[in-house]
């Protein structure tokens, strides 16, 4: 259990005077807390700062002197910072570093359709001007909401071109997303959403990708949304070449392309799910790519 000072995820749910919301892939969370409790969000997620509203997900945020381990078992440990367990009914993130110890300096409990959050920080080893929602945290939230079947994240880049809309590319890290997203950039100057972590959504029947604030090493990340025709999987190649991908095979290049939420067995198959919606809605192409303009040039002049 958390320590006396934090309030359960019910008393959580009403709304402070203090508070923000942002919204990443359409989903917007508000952030509350103490009125006396400054909240701070980072550069990235302040570009994703909107006027407050009725929220998707609520997260009420609470100092406490110190956070000590939990007995629970865990259930999921992300070999980073982060790790998973139950607690009654709640999904508990406990968030370490070596650095500050074995002690958790953030804990997140969430409820089980992640719409109520509670954001323990521990000020025996965070300084006052933390960003409470500091990455991974935001992703956590967001990502475990839309794994509903709302809509997934995946490791692309994407950006809005002015002649030809909205183009999304998939790749693994080493791909070549920001090296594709710099020579965008530089011939064509579209709105770049991001070059590393993309959201899809469907709407009435259309494949919408949006900016998050998750970026890669070309640090490109905005807010924004486009709709999408097709989606392309990069591979480096001696030559610019689009191979159509038949269905079966693009559900799991997407899929290893993407942040499910490896904890949840149902989570896992509303992403597939969504994925074979997805695929009923726009094409999968296997996009073989030299990394300079005429890249760029054949994306243009591709007809599927």
């Amino acid at each position: 259990m958390l320590v006396e000072a934090i309030p359960t995820i019910e008393m959580a749910a009403a709304l402070s005077p203090n508070a923000l919301t942002v919204c990443v892939g359409g989903v917007s969370l508000t952030l509350s807390g103490d009125s006396c409790q400054q909240l701070l969000l980072g550069s990235d997620l302040e570009k994703f700062r909107v006027a407050i509203c009725e929220s998707d997900i609520d997260v009420s945020v609470e100092w406490c002197e110190r956070l000590s381990s939990l007995p629970n078992e865990q259930i999921f440990n992300s070999g980073a910072i982060w790790t998973l367990s139950h607690d009654d009914s709640d999904f508990v993130f406990d968030f370490t570093c070596p650095v500050l110890g074995v002690h958790p300096y953030k804990r997140l409990r969430v409820d089980r359709k992640f719409r109520k959050a509670q954001l323990a920080l521990n000020r025996e080893l965070l300084p006052d001007d933390v960003c409470p929602l500091e990455y991974p945290a935001d992703e956590l939230l967001i990502t475990n909401y839309l794994a509903s079947g709302l809509g997934i994240e995946v490791h692309g880049c994407g950006l809005v071109d002015a002649q030809a809309g909205g183009q999304l590319f998939l790749g693994h890290s080493g791909a070549g997303k920001s090296t594709t997203t710099r020579v965008w950039e530089t011939f064509r100057n579209p709105k770049i959403l991001s070059d590393d972590r993309i959201i899809l959504r469907l709407h009435d029947g259309e494949l919408w990708m949006y900016g998050t604030p998750w970026h890669g090493e070309a640090a490109f990340a905005a807010p924004g949304k486009a709709k999408l025709s097709r989606i392309f999987i990069l591979q480096h190649g001696s030559r610019n070449e689009m191979r159509a991908l038949p269905p079966a095979h693009a559900v799991g290049e997407i899929f290893a392309r993407s942040f499910p939420p490896f904890h949840s067995a149902t989570g896992l198959e509303r992403t597939l799910e969504f994925i074979h919606r997805v695929l009923e809605v726009v094409p999968t192409y296997e996009f073989q790519f030299v990394p300079d303009r005429s890249a760029v040039k054949a994306v243009l002049e591709f007809n599927d």
